[in-house]
Formats: structure tokens, sequence, C-alpha cells
């Protein structure tokens, strides 16, 4: 019975490599309002040599919701959050509100950064890891070409 229940086991294991393995040769399902920001991702993170185009499939599904789900590995609570990498779900989570377009982009960036590359916020500065989303009218599109190298730089050494 012992015998049976470790190949039981073993064969679980294999089984949940395999099918992990598979679920990362697929692109996730994306928002439709998100796909050209996904897009851009890929191609701001291909061009520091990290091949977003892999990176983007360990994601299952990067979704606009009405509410944050909580997480089985991400209990905390869920008010005032905006964006959430779920590791549980495979997911990622933009609140629905009314964003300006820099705004959705720096969020977006932001939650891939937690999930792809384990980005921590750095409150200390104004940049797309920073903990809160900037409020003032246009700041990302005046300041993406500042944001994104710095952005860019902590991914490549967290890689």
């Amino acid at each position: 019975m012992k015998k049976l229940i470790n190949i039981l086991c073993i064969a679980f294991i294999a089984a949940l490599f395999i099918w992990t393995y598979q679920r990362n040769e697929i692109d996730p399902e994306v928002d439709p309002i998100l796909t050209t920001i996904v897009e851009d991702w890929k191609k701001d993170i291909d061009a520091v040599g990290l091949n977003g185009s892999y990176q983007i499939k360990r994601i299952d599904k990067i979704i606009i919701v009405d509410r944050i789900p909580y997480g089985l590995l991400n209990g905390r609570t869920t008010k005032g959050v905006m964006g959430r990498s779920d590791y549980s779900t495979r997911s990622i989570y933009i609140l629905n509100r009314n964003y300006s377009r820099g705004q959705l982009k720096a969020l977006v960036y932001h939650e891939l950064g937690h999930y792809i590359f384990q980005l921590d916020h750095d409150p200390n500065e104004s940049h797309i890891m920073h903990t809160y989303i900037e409020e003032e009218p246009g700041y990302y599109k005046k300041n993406w070409n500042t944001l994104l190298p710095i952005y860019l730089k902590k991914c490549k050494e967290k890689y």
C-alpha cells in the first residue's frame, strides 16, 4: 500500500510539472482594452534582451475586473488596490476605473513587474513601481521616456 501511495504521489507531481510546462506554451487571455499595452510591454522587455513573448506565457489572464479578488496566496485586503498579481490563479487583475491611457499603461507594467520579475514597490521615487499611481493629469505621457528605462533596469537586475 505504501508503494502505491508513493507511486501515485510521484505520478501526481510529474503530471503537475507537465501541465505547468504546457500552460507556459500559450499566450495569456488579455482583456481587449489591454492588448496594445501588453504588446508594448513585450517589445520593451525584448529591447533589453529579456524575451517578453516568452515571459508573458507564465500568465494565464490579464483582465479588467469590477472588484479585485482575493487570491489563495495573496489573501490581504483589496481595499484601495487598483491591480493585483495573483500567482495562485496565474492572473493579473486591473480594477475597472476611469484611468488615463498613461495611468493604465503604468499600472499594467507595474503588475507585470511584480508577477514576472518579482519587483517590489519603491515608495521613495516616483516611477512605475511606486506604491501609488500618479494622479497628475498627463504625468505618465510626459515622463514615460524617463520612467521606462528605470523600470527596465529593475527588471533586468531581477532576471
